[in-house]
C-alpha cells in the first residue's frame, strides 16, 4: 500500500458551472531534514488523479465505476508521460487560491509527524499542516456528479508537470501536439554531413524567411509563406560559425564565434536572399542583435560569464552586469520588439533591459540547465530548452532529451511543456508577429547525434487540446 502524501478535501462542488473546490494537504514530512513534497502546482495532472481517487468508493461487483473509470484505466492513470498528456482533455484550469502554512516555522517542525493519515474524513493536526485552496475547472460536469462537500480521502498522487495555460495564453503560444511543417534540410545536402548538425537559425526582422546555417558552415533559407526551400548554398569554413541578418535587409552574414579575449575579427561572407548571390555588406558585430539593430552583446571579460552591449562600433558603450558573481549565460535572445534582452545563465533566467544595460528583472534558479532560448515579440513569452523536467518520472534510461518549455513572463510560471526524444540544438521565433517558433531537433542515439540528422519542427501558435 502506498503511502499518502496528500489530504484532498471536497469544499464546494458546482457541476452546473463545471467547478469544485478542493483543499489539499500535505500529509508527509521528513522532520530530520525538515522538508516536505511540496504543494500541487496549477498543472492539471495531480488533480486528474484526486478525481480519479475520489471516486474509489463507487464499486459494482468488485470494480471501480466512477464517472472516470468509464474512460480512463489504472494504465492510462499510472502512466505519467500520459496523464501529462491527456490531463487538459478533463481538466481546463487549476487556479490556487489560497496558501497555509508554507514554510512551516521552527515551531511547526517541532510539532510534525512524518506521516498523517486519514481517519473518517479528517487528519491530525490539520491546522498546522501545509496546505493551500485550490478551483478546479473541468470540461464535463460529470467528472463532478459524484463529489459532495466534505468528502475526504488520502492520496499517493505527486505533482507532474504537465500544462497550465489558460484561454488568454492560448493565441500567443504554440500548438506543440504537432508540428505544421517539418524540415530536414540535411535531405538536400550532397556531400559528406559527418560532424554537421544545425548551429544558428535565424528570422529574417519581416518574418518572410527563416534562415538556417549548420557547423559546417552549410547554409538554408526558407520562406516562410510555403516553407520552400528558396536558399541552399555553402558560406565557408568557419569555427563555430555564427550567422545573422543585416537589420531590415534580406541579406544574410556568417563569421566566426569571436571570444572575450580578442577583438572581433572583421571577416564575414555576406549572400542577398532576393537578389540570389553573394554580396559585400557592413560587417555585422557582435553574437547577436536586437530586431532594430540598435543593441547587440560580445562576451565581455568580467568575472560573470556574460556579455556587453554595443552598437556597430568596436568597443561596446555599455558594460552589463548580470549577476554581480560567476554564472556564466548558457543562452540568450532579444524580444523581436528590442525592449528586452534574455540571458539564460547556469543558475538564473536574467531579464536586461538593454536601453538602461540593467538586469530589470530575474527568475532565480530557473533551471538545472537551460541551453537554448527565443523570445516572442513582446518579450511576454519565452521559450526555452532545457533538461527534461520530468527525469524523476519519465524513464529515458542513459539518455536524457530534452524539453521545450513555453515561460510565461508576467508570473514566471511554465504553462507549457514538450517532452522530445531529441535534443534541442536552436530555437527561433517569427519577431514580427510570433506565428512560428522554429525547433531544431538532434538525434540522442548513439552514431546519429553529429550526422546531418537533424530535423526542424515549426510550430504555430494557438495551441489545441490532444487527443
Amino acid at each position: 500500500m502506498s503511502t499518502d502524501v496528500y489530504g484532498v478535501r471536497v469544499l464546494k462542488v458546482d457541476p452546473d458551472r463545471l467547478r469544485v473546490r478542493f483543499q489539499v494537504l500535505v500529509v508527509f514530512y521528513d522532520t530530520e531534514s525538515r522538508t516536505h513534497i511540496p504543494l500541487p502546482g496549477e498543472e492539471p495532472g495531480v488533480f486528474l488523479h484526486f478525481l480519479w481517487e475520489s471516486a474509489a468508493g463507487l464499486l459494482i461487483h468488485g470494480e471501480r465505476k466512477g464517472p472516470l473509470d468509464r474512460v480512463l484505466s489504472t494504465d492510462d492513470i499510472v502512466n505519467y508521460e500520459w496523464v501529462d498528456t491527456n490531463a487538459r482533455r478533463f481538466i481546463s484550469e487549476v487556479r490556487r487560491t489560497e496558501t497555509l502554512n508554507d514554510p512551516p516555522t521552527e515551531e511547526q517542525w517541532e510539532e510534525f509527524h512524518d506521516f498523517y493519515d486519514e481517519i473518517g474524513g479528517t487528519w491530525q493536526d490539520e491546522d498546522l499542516l501545509v496546505q493551500g485552496e485550490y478551483e478546479i475547472q473541468v470540461t464535463d460536469r460529470k467528472w463532478l456528479e459524484h463529489l459532495s462537500r466534505g468528502q475526504a480521502w488520502g492520496s499517493a498522487a505527486y505533482p507532474l508537470n504537465g500544462d497550465s495555460w489558460t484561454a488568454e495564453d492560448a493565441p500567443h503560444i504554440p500548438d506543440l501536439a504537432q508540428p505544421a511543417v517539418s524540415l530536414r534540410p540535411f535531405e538536400t545536402t550532397t556531400g559528406s554531413v559527418k560532424h554537421d548538425h544545425v548551429e544558428r537559425m535565424e528570422f529574417s526582422d519581416d518574418g518572410k524567411y527563416l534562415a538556417v546555417c549548420s557547423d559546417q558552415g552549410r547554409v538554408w533559407v526558407y520562406d516562410t509563406a510555403d516553407w520552400s526551400e528558396t536558399v541552399h548554398t555553402h558560406a565557408g569554413d568557419w569555427i563555430v560559425p555564427l550567422m545573422m541578418w543585416v537589420p531590415g535587409e534580406h541579406v544574410l552574414v556568417v563569421k566566426g564565434y569571436s571570444t572575450r579575449h580578442e577583438p572581433e575579427e572583421e571577416s564575414q561572407w555576406a549572400y542577398d536572399v532576393d537578389q540570389g548571390t553573394e554580396v559585400e555588406a557592413p560587417f555585422q558585430r557582435g553574437h547577436r542583435r536586437s530586431g532594430d539593430g540598435a543593441y547587440r552583446i560580445s562576451p565581455n571579460n568580467a568575472d560573470e560569464g556574460g556579455f556587453d552591449l554595443h552598437g556597430e562600433e568596436r568597443e561596446p558603450y555599455r558594460r552589463l552586469s548580470h549577476a554581480g558573481d560567476w554564472d556564466p549565460i548558457q543562452c540568450h535572445a532579444f524580444s523581436g520588439d528590442s525592449s528586452r534582452l534574455f540571458l539564460g545563465a547556469q543558475k538564473n533566467l536574467y531579464v536586461v533591459d538593454p536601453a538602461k544595460g540593467e538586469v530589470a528583472d530575474k527568475v532565480v534558479d530557473a533551471s538545472k540547465r537551460l541551453f537554448k532560448l527565443a523570445s516572442n515579440p513582446d518579450g511576454s513569452y519565452l521559450a526555452i530548452g532545457g533538461f527534461s523536467r520530468k527525469l524523476s518520472y519519465l524513464e529515458f534510461g542513459k539518455n536524457r532529451p530534452h524539453e521545450l518549455c513555453i515561460w510565461r513572463m508576467a508570473d514566471k510560471k511554465i504553462i507549457l511543456g514538450h517532452q522530445f526524444r531529441t535534443y534541442i540544438d536552436e530555437l527561433a521565433w517569427s519577431p514580427n508577429d510570433g506565428r512560428w517558433l522554429a525547433v531544431a531537433l538532434k538525434p540522442i542515439r548513439d552514431g546519429q547525434s553529429h550526422r546531418g540528422k537533424t530535423e526542424i519542427a515549426v510550430f504555430q501558435m494557438g495551441p489545441g487540446e490532444s487527443h
